[in-house]
């Protein structure tokens, strides 16, 4: 008998990739969305909102689901936080919950609905980042030296729950990821170098490092990159992003690999 996935979807081109490797493991699919996504409507998926998230445990029961799994970007909110952890917890929230936080509630989804989390790495794992070049210019020793150093302050961060990625100048922290995200982050390390902020030294290269948080269950918000992530890195002046292997998810691998070998941008999968 196949399983039966419920798959909350947010936004991004990581959705229809997952929807492909669950069809082709079997999986009889259920999929929620939320937001507008005009390129499932084939699907039949049911809309709810993080506002309202009744709408979603009763899809997942109905439909009978074994596991559910998330992919795609979400936003949260304090307020969206705060009414989740109410919702979930059955008592009036105070305050706003970190993304740690986050996975209690998932663990918690799991007890209301009889279904088991799933990490979207084990349903497509071929999106997994495997260790070496992965895309643009073999890198040399200044920038490997620097890219385990981005993703060891990448961690530390974590540590933090601020977010899963660090820039850094040779051995100097520039700018970490917080709750605006990746894009967010490199639009910053962009206006630090129009402000002269960031030099580019032969000896400093900017590498971008991201990686899962410290204790981070995988099934929750696992880190990922995009050939968007390769643009805006050669638009702030990135020369390297460097990835945890067999932890971050690589969205549209060959765009990736094409997008870093046109615009010189090394992409790097280390193992933490």
């Amino acid at each position: 008998m196949a399983e039966r996935l419920a798959l909350i979807a947010g936004s991004g081109a990581l959705v229809p990739e997952v929807i492909a490797a669950a069809r082709e493991k079997g999986f009889e699919l259920k999929l929620l969305t939320l937001g507008r996504r005009h390129d499932l409507a084939g699907y039949e998926p049911v809309k709810f909102s993080l506002a309202n998230p009744q709408t979603a445990v009763e899809a997942i029961r109905a439909f009978g689901a074994t596991r559910f799994a998330m992919a795609g970007g979400v936003s949260l909110s304090d307020v969206v936080r705060e009414g989740l952890a109410s919702y979930f917890s059955g008592a009036p929230a105070r305050q706003s919950i970190g993304d740690t936080s986050i996975s209690d509630l998932v663990r918690r989804l799991e007890d209301m609905t009889g279904a088991k989390p799933m990490g979207v790495h084990e349903i497509a794992p071929d999106l997994l980042a495997g260790e070496g070049t992965l895309g643009g210019p073999q890198p040399d020793a200044l920038v490997l030296e620097t890219a385990r150093h981005a993703l060891t302050l990448a961690r530390q961060a974590g540590a933090l729950d601020l977010g899963q990625a660090v820039v850094v100048a040779g051995k100097r922290a520039i700018a970490a990821e917080d709750v605006g995200g990746t894009d967010a982050l490199l639009r910053r390390v962009r206006w630090l170098r129009f402000r002269g902020l960031v030099a580019d030294g032969n000896a400093s290269p900017l590498v971008l490092g991201k990686c899962p948080k410290p204790d981070q269950p995988l099934f929750v918000d696992m880190p990922a990159i995009g050939p968007r992530t390769v643009e805006n890195a050669r638009k702030s002046g990135v020369s390297a992003i460097a990835v945890a292997a067999g932890v971050t998810l690589l969205i549209q691998r060959q765009a990736i690999r094409a997008t870093a070998d046109r615009l010189g941008v090394s992409v790097i999968g280390l193992t933490l």
